[in-house]
């Protein structure tokens, strides 16, 4: 699959006139719970290889997004990637802490720049966990495929912000992030490597109940615990700082361009 996400990559680049400067994979193969109907969720960073793109007036996409059968593939311009990472974008940390590097940097733009605020991580881990436990609450819920799905998606943003409590660095892999947390019950992570291994198919029993109620408890408890925490934000960061190093990536290219029209 390595070689056709590569083929599809380099296309890209044909069509579009850009030059991809890292891809990785974002979504359940990253995240360690991936099972045989995973598809692949490409994410790349790119630079237009005309600088006049970024010199002219005509407004621009700053995403590229192509689906194929089991690819979805999804990239970011320099200049918005920049803006995100300015404004501590927890799905582009994400990114560029992915475990799977289909093409390694070329040209590391993040290289040197402020770290992503905790802050605002935790927020965003937050808000994802409030969202699903108003699903997985519910009474009589069935739990099908797509809900193990979500508790486990719960279970890894759960854990990303207690990692993040400890002001440490949140891996993005569930496995990793068990290992991260210092004062995670030797329960609980029986339970959520349970879950995993079901999720995957490699249970022949039916889903242990039990568990799943366990992991409610250990759910709705962290929940009460981050929603009274109120961490202050960063100061805000120069944003001239991102846009010198936005100028450092596309002056050499025109500096380049207009040498070759004297």
């Amino acid at each position: 699959m390595k070689a056709q996400i590569m083929n599809r990559l380099k296309a890209i680049e044909a069509e579009n006139d850009v030059a991809v400067l890292y891809a990785c994979e974002s979504g359940s193969r990253a995240w360690g719970f991936d099972n045989s109907e995973s598809d692949y969720d490409v994410r790349f960073i790119y630079k237009r290889n005309d600088v006049r793109d970024y010199l002219s007036l005509s407004e621009r996409s700053e995403v590229i997004e192509m689906m194929d059968d089991d690819l979805d593939i999804v990239g970011w311009d320099i200049k918005k990637a920049l803006y995100l990472h300015y404004r501590s974008n927890p799905n582009l940390r994400e990114w560029t802490i992915s475990p799977i590097v289909y093409v390694d940097w070329k040209m590391d733009i993040f290289k040197g720049l402020p770290d992503f605020d905790r802050a605002t991580l935790k927020y965003h881990y937050l808000n994802i966990v409030k969202s699903n436990w108003r699903k997985l609450s519910e009474e009589n819920l069935e739990i099908t495929r797509r809900i193990i799905k979500m508790y486990m998606y719960n279970c890894r943003c759960i854990l990303a912000w207690k990692v993040l409590d400890e002001e440490n660095s949140p891996s993005i892999n569930i496995f990793d992030l068990l290992e991260q947390v210092k004062d995670l019950d030797g329960d609980v992570r029986h339970d959520i490597e349970y879950l995993i291994s079901y999720y995957k198919g490699n249970c022949e029993d039916g889903l242990d109940l039990d568990s799943i109620g366990r992991i409610n408890q250990w759910m709705a408890s962290n929940l009460e615990v981050m929603r009274k925490d109120f961490p202050k934000k960063e100061a805000n960061v120069d944003l001239r700082i991102y846009d010198g190093r936005f100028f450092d990536i596309i002056l050499p290219d025109f500096e380049g361009y207009m040498n070759g029209r004297e």
